[in-house]
């Protein structure tokens, strides 16, 4: 039930006028593999939707893990919104250049570590 009310929060909270929902493309991915003994590696671009709200400080995006189940922490900086959750995800955006950069870094044996930059646009 507690996750359901975070979840259902998050979302009238990022249904202000505030709120803006962009398609993002990775422009590079690399990382780690951790089935290879953590060799360095490259990885498959990805593309995705995110919402973000500048005004109070938040994100959604069920591809990248912020869903509301998390606990997510974001701060602006500048015109750069970071953002990371419990699980190991962090997302960084420039509302000038709508650029961003992302991470995962779940600390889990089955878990690879990546690190991606590249452009968004509004959907």
């Amino acid at each position: 039930m507690k996750k359901i009310l975070i979840l259902l929060f998050s979302i009238l909270a990022l249904s202000s006028n505030a709120s803006e929902v962009y398609y993002c493309s990775d422009d590079g991915r690399i990382g780690f593999k951790t089935a290879q003994n953590f060799k360095i590696g490259k990885f498959g671009k990805e593309k995705f939707k995110i919402m973000i709200d500048f005004e109070n400080k938040n994100i959604i995006s069920e591809t990248l893990g912020f869903n509301g189940l998390a606990v997510t922490k974001c701060v602006i900086y500048d015109d750069n919104l970071y953002c990371i959750n419990d699980y190991g995800e962090s997302f960084s955006f420039n509302k000038k250049n709508s650029r961003f950069m992302r991470s995962s870094m779940i600390n889990a044996v089955v878990d690879d570590v990546t690190l991606a930059h590249g452009m968004c646009e509004k959907f």
